[in-house]
């Protein structure tokens, strides 16, 4: 069972949000400004590390856009 443990607003309507399970650890999810989740796919020993790729995510996408 994963549990949110962070959710934080960027600008442009992005969110980062970093969920916990105890078989995986704390992984991060971007929610972008059209209501799409993503999640890299990895698992972070420390929620700090899972929003700091979270918010790289985050970061390189509006670097595209």
């Amino acid at each position: 069972m994963e549990t949110l443990s962070e959710l934080i607003g960027f600008t442009g309507d992005w969110l980062v949000g970093v969920s916990f399970s105890l078989d995986g650890g704390y992984q991060c999810w971007v929610i972008t400004p059209e209501r799409q989740a993503y999640t890299d796919g990895e698992y972070y020993e420390s929620h700090l590390m899972a929003l700091a790729a979270g918010r790289y995510l985050v970061e390189h996408s509006l670097e595209v856009e």
